[in-house]
């Protein structure tokens, strides 16, 4: 038994192919207020108050996530290569947030509010999926003779995967009809 464990900690001290990955996830929610006082209001209201527009059409909820990575190395004669691999992810949500309390106006917000934040959290899922295949991809890089080469390839690994991002949720908006098909739609409660 001894000189298993002699071996085991043999291998783990001299292989340099031990590497470490951690990410950090944040979210951060602001929120725009809005004060219907009738089910026929709510439409208006949101659409009066919502900061969130994308070529003139607005939107009543939206998130959007940051990810950055980065890694340090080990070089050593003519390798070097990947010790660790971070990512953080920082997520901001911009949401409305009823300001009245109105019978009806509150039922349909109880209905569809849920709905609406359900979709912002899938963008923010794919972030997190993302920010994953970052440091798994980069965790897994062959060594290089130069840290330089090494560097660039790691980066231009988080690029393409952020680019993978963009197309993530644009798919997933036009899947979903910006969340419709999920019940993130309020003229589905009017």
């Amino acid at each position: 038994m001894k000189s298993l464990r002699l071996i085991i900690f043999a291998s783990i001290a001299i292989s340099p192919s031990v590497v470490i990955a951690k990410m950090s996830v944040s979210e951060e929610y602001n929120f725009y207020s809005i004060y219907p006082y009738s089910k026929a209001e709510i439409l208006s209201s949101l659409n009066e108050n919502t900061p969130i527009s994308t070529n003139g059409e607005k939107f009543h909820g939206h998130a959007y996530s940051y990810v950055k990575w980065n890694f340090r190395w080990k070089y050593t004669k003519n390798s070097c290569w990947i010790t660790s691999a971070n990512t953080t992810v920082e997520t901001k949500y911009t949401l409305p947030k009823l300001g009245t309390d109105v019978g009806d106006v509150n039922e349909i917000w109880n209905q569809w509010y849920p709905n609406l934040v359900l979709h912002e959290k899938g963008h923010h899922k794919f972030a997190i999926q993302i920010a994953q295949k970052i440091e798994n991809s980069i965790l897994k890089m062959e060594p290089e003779s130069k840290c330089n080469v090494l560097e660039k390839k790691a980066n231009a690994i988080g690029d393409k995967l952020i680019s993978e991002l963009d197309t993530l949720n644009s798919g997933y908006d036009q899947r979903t009809n910006h969340g419709e098909t999920e019940g993130a739609s309020l003229f589905s409660y009017l």
